[in-house]
């Protein structure tokens, strides 16, 4: 279905949706669904980011297909964000090419390996390669410290100003025409929100996903992979701080806290990415879209890439195996920087606006029912 065809049935499905209203209270997307009469471009890319796929609805509906009206909410949003990630990507041409083509995260990690390889060659050779490297500095043994420091600091340079740019972007279309401005309150509560996973919880009942029975599964596997890909994020964090500040070299002993949190983080990301590849294979994928499907899948292998080979990064990292395993964990670290802006990995960026957006309207729709009540009074 092409963009506009997909809008169109979407304000459709809202405007239905609306005027039943069967589902209302059941999340943040069917309060914000209410607060509205009509329904734009822009309330749809809204709209579907701050659905978290929980599937309740649909679940509920009493007319979704075979009734003639066909009516599947998560199926829709999940097809919008696609559209959204490409459409407010940067550049856009790529966001276009990247999201279209599923193999571009392979294609980049073939390139980047490369790239490492023939850096390493060029100043070493294969017989380095195959050394066993132990003791202070050996990884910049395998790769200079300034050489990772430029192509990952560029890369890094690249991946937020890739989401910074396209949050820029979302935000001048979904933010509010109304006069009130977005508050410390606002952004404190879509936060809560955000780091809760809140409308993945069904009110403490969980969800139905995989299938139409309720489970908090989902939830708790989310809560792994986004509390382990923050805990990695202290980890290379502080790594920098002990050697640019503290001017102590890695490799770092186990015991160390910049091991202790990566292995933690990583564990943490392939317990969640895992589980949730396991959840989705046993999906009814009458409810999502085929495209956004891949897409997720896409982003979840990628990641438990990264994280597996850091795993065993840390595991061969005194035997001859070393550089051959770094070379590779450095290559799909790269090559998930550099999609990073154009695949899955942006969702938690513009979910996070749309749950800042939502707060200041409940906040505003909160504010307009206790004047009611005040005047009433």
């Amino acid at each position: 279905m092409q963009s506009n065809e997909l809008l169109q049935d979407g304000k459709r499905q809202m405007k239905l949706c609306n005027a039943c209203r069967y589902c209302e209270g059941y999340c943040a997307v069917w309060k914000a669904i209410e607060w509205r009469r009509d329904f734009t471009d822009h309330d749809m890319a809204y709209l579907a980011n701050l659905c978290h796929d929980c599937r309740d609805c649909y679940y509920a509906c009493p007319f979704t297909t075979p009734h003639e009206f066909g009516l599947n909410p998560p199926k829709l949003f999940s097809s919008l964000r696609e559209k959204v990630y490409q459409q407010y990507a940067w550049p856009s041409a790529w966001g276009k090419l990247l999201g279209e083509k599923r193999r571009g995260f392979w294609i980049v990690l073939l390139v980047g390996i490369v790239c490492l390889l023939a850096i390493f060659f060029a100043s070493g050779g294969m017989s380095g390669m195959l050394q066993k490297h132990v003791g202070t500095g050996s990884f910049y043994k395998i790769i200079s410290e300034i050489t990772l420091i430029v192509i990952f600091g560029i890369l890094g340079l690249w991946m937020v100003g890739g989401w910074l740019i396209g949050a820029c972007r979302f935000w001048h279309d979904i933010k509010s025409a109304q006069s009130e401005k977005i508050t410390a309150k606002d952004v404190a509560t879509a936060t809560s929100y955000a780091l809760s996973l809140r409308y993945l919880d069904g009110e403490g009942a969980g969800c139905k996903y995989p299938n139409d029975a309720l489970s908090g599964k989902r939830r708790w596997l989310h809560h792994f992979v986004s509390y382990g890909f923050l805990l990695d994020l202290v980890s290379t964090v502080l790594a920098a701080f002990y050697s640019h500040v503290l001017h102590v070299q890695p490799p770092y002993p186990l015991y160390h806290p910049v091991v202790m949190l990566g292995a933690l983080g990583g564990i943490g990301i392939i317990i969640g990415v895992s589980g949730l590849l396991i959840l989705k294979a046993k999906s009814d994928h009458t409810v999502s879209d085929s495209e956004a499907s891949k897409s997720g899948t896409l982003f979840s292998v990628a990641l438990l890439t990264v994280a597996f080979t850091g795993m065993v990064l840390l595991a061969t990292r005194e035997t001859a195996a070393m550089g051959i395993v770094l070379i590779i964990h450095l290559g799909s670290v790269a090559a998930l920087f550099f999609t990073a802006p154009y695949s899955k990995f942006v969702h938690f960026v513009y979910r996070y606006l749309a749950l800042v957006r939502y707060a200041q309207e409940e906040r505003v729709a909160n504010h307009g029912t206790n004047k009611v009540e005040k005047n009433i009074n």
